[in-house]
């Protein structure tokens, strides 16, 4: 295991916020794996991926495209794709990729479990990634992770369950800018109400974290019921980037429920305001036993992304499953040492 582990290359296919965390944490931690930086940012273009991370310069520069960048051996080669939420936007990109011999990791949160939402995409990506004998997985910390995977995880030691209920607590003050403006903060409450009804607005990925939830739990889901609402504030608030009026959204809450034909819940549910205090993740299931983890301070997103991300390669480049995988179908992602 540890030779096939030494024998990979990575690409990091997106540099915004999230993809030069991956592309410093892979320099940190994986030494000469990243053969290659992908971005359509001109300003990026000819850069040292050293001097965008800020550490030594490695001779690789970022390039506009994955043509640019040249295979390497008979190893496994995985891109690490960050560009985007939205499956039918980023296919195109993930296609290339593919087409140009990578398996590909992706932050794309609709790719967490497209089965439901894209079902004939789902089916073409599966067959096109198996065509070409790779693997196309989408994971990070939520969807991926805390609201599915873990979950998943914590049922091992049931031999029945009724219901599940994980809640999520996120206190968007320590988050990035674009994370911020994601979940409606200082917008007006019928500004976001009418971007809610678009579907252009909130947390991407929770029903695709229920629906992989269920189908690792192998659930036949009668009815799925979403909701998203504004949360105001009374007073003014001032944050680093922008100050927020009395009256104006301060983040959302989000609530993705379903329920079976013989009676079993799932329920996430998701807040990602200023007003949280103190973030936290917690998971409730019952069953022939209760399971109750709580997580003080909850699982930070932006750091903790980069590093599933990674660890997730890291399984992909272990043992490449062709096709379009989730995270219920791929071995359990760890810390691997190299």
């Amino acid at each position: 295991m540890g030779k096939a582990l030494k024998d990979f290359k990575i690409v990091v296919y997106g540099l915004g916020p999230i993809g030069m965390e991956i592309l410093k944490k892979c320099e940190e931690h994986l030494r000469g794996k990243v053969i290659g930086a992908v971005d359509i940012d001109p300003a990026k273009f000819g850069k040292d991926i050293g001097e965008l991370t800020g550490l030594e310069q490695r001779g690789i520069r970022v390039v506009s495209s994955i043509k640019e960048v040249a295979i390497q051996g008979d190893y496994p080669h995985i891109a690490i794709h960050a560009t985007g939420s939205n499956l039918q936007t980023v296919w195109p990109q993930i296609k290339e990729l593919v087409d140009n011999g990578y398996s590909v990791v992706s932050t794309c949160e609709q790719l967490s479990y497209p089965w439901h939402r894209y079902p004939k995409l789902s089916k073409e990506i599966d067959t096109y990634a198996s065509e070409k004998g790779v693997t196309v997985i989408g994971t990070g910390v939520n969807p991926g992770y805390v609201m599915d995977t873990l979950v998943l995880s914590l049922t091992s030691v049931l031999s029945d369950i009724s219901s599940i209920r994980v809640t999520r607590r996120v206190d968007v003050k320590k988050r990035r800018l674009p994370l911020q403006k994601k979940v409606g903060v200082g917008m007006t409450e019928e500004e976001f109400n009418n971007l809610a009804t678009e579907g252009k607005i909130g947390h991407v990925g929770l029903e695709e974290s229920l629906r992989l939830l269920a189908a690792g739990l192998d659930f036949d889901l009668e009815s799925v019921k979403n909701s998203i609402n504004p949360k105001v504030t009374d007073q003014p608030l001032s944050l680093p980037h922008f100050d927020v009026k009395a009256g104006e959204v301060i983040g959302l809450h989000q609530v993705s429920k379903a329920s079976t034909e013989d009676g079993r819940n799932i329920e996430l549910d998701l807040v990602m305001a200023t007003s949280v205090n103190e973030s936290e993740d917690a998971i409730e299931i019952d069953g022939d036993m209760k399971q109750k983890l709580v997580i003080p301070g909850g699982i930070f997103g932006d750091s903790a992304t980069a590093s599933i991300i990674i660890n997730t390669t890291k399984i992909v480049a272990l043992e490449v499953k062709p096709g379009l995988q989730t995270m219920k179908d791929i071995r359990l992602t760890r810390n691997i040492h190299l």
